[in-house]
């Protein structure tokens, strides 16, 4: 019997450490995602910006001042754009994070269910 607890007690190790992995594989591969994400978005925002600067500093007189102002709302309808594509992004990501870590940690359960079970059968039958 006591053979048996600690077959028992090892296995459940083995998987409770393999779901361990496993979770930590998932997290480091969303990180990752994210951080390419957002670096991404940062390259592209300080894009527009450092573009919208250079134009700003080519205005000499107020035909190219009123053709600077005229054209915002177009850079600015292209940043929210950007910004809710991104967003968007994000959300989906991290929906995709919890629905495979839902999974993981279920199948974890089930995992851990199973090896508990099959002690308490081999017991049933050792008494």
């Amino acid at each position: 019997m006591n053979t048996n607890m600690t077959d028992t007690y090892e296995t459940a190790a083995k998987t409770a450490a393999n779901t361990a992995n496993s979770a930590g594989q998932l997290m480091v591969k969303n990180i990752e995602r994210m951080i390419e994400l957002q670096m991404g978005s940062a390259r592209v925002y300080t894009d527009a910006l450092l573009n919208n600067a250079r134009e700003a500093l080519e205005v000499k007189d107020a035909q190219s001042a009123r053709s600077y102002f005229e054209k915002q709302p177009e850079v600015v309808r292209g940043l929210v754009q950007r910004m809710t594509k991104d967003s968007g992004e994000i959300m989906e990501l991290s929906r995709a994070y919890v629905d495979e870590a839902q999974a993981l940690f279920s199948q974890s359960a089930a995992d851990l269910g199973t090896v508990i079970q099959k002690d308490t059968k081999a017991a049933d039958k050792a008494a």
